[in-house]
């Protein structure tokens, strides 16, 4: 009997533990971390790594300027990323703030602030570069690209 009710607590032991683990990898990893990897990407000028950052469906609210493009896939994403790149020289960027909001998904925001000047001018421009993402159950995505002047 002892050693059933033994095994019976070591089964409860373990289910309660993976449980936990299963909540534990479902929870959000650190945001700050996620938009430090977007400010180094975007300084990059990697428009394509920024893009493959997209939620599943690929679809990213883009507005880099001159209007919002909506929500479009990523190889406009990516090409209109490379525009507004190639006309900068990047200065620097810097994550400044990030925010989880909550809800269902989970979604929350970053900010960067990217200095840049225009090719062949030498004064800089300050922008600030909002970044909206969502959890998808694994990985921060981005969600949204607004570059703000």
């Amino acid at each position: 009997m002892r050693r059933r009710v033994l095994s019976v607590l070591l089964a409860l032991f373990i289910l309660v533990g993976g449980g936990r683990a299963a909540v534990a990898q479902a929870s959000p990893a650190p945001l700050q971390a996620f938009v430090a990897d977007v400010a180094r990407l975007w300084a990059a000028g990697d428009a394509d790594a920024l893009v493959d950052l997209a939620p599943a469906d690929g679809r990213i609210v883009l507005d880099v300027g001159g209007g919002s493009a909506g929500p479009v896939g990523q190889r406009q994403a990516a090409a209109a990323l490379r525009a507004v790149f190639g006309g900068r020289t990047t200065v620097s960027v810097r994550a400044e703030r990030s925010t989880v909001s909550g809800g269902s998904p989970v979604s929350g925001f970053g900010e960067l602030r990217w200095d840049s000047r225009l090719r062949g001018v030498s004064t800089a421009h300050a922008s600030v570069v909002f970044v909206g993402v969502v959890w998808d159950g694994r990985a921060w995505r981005v969600r949204e690209l607004r570059i703000l002047d």
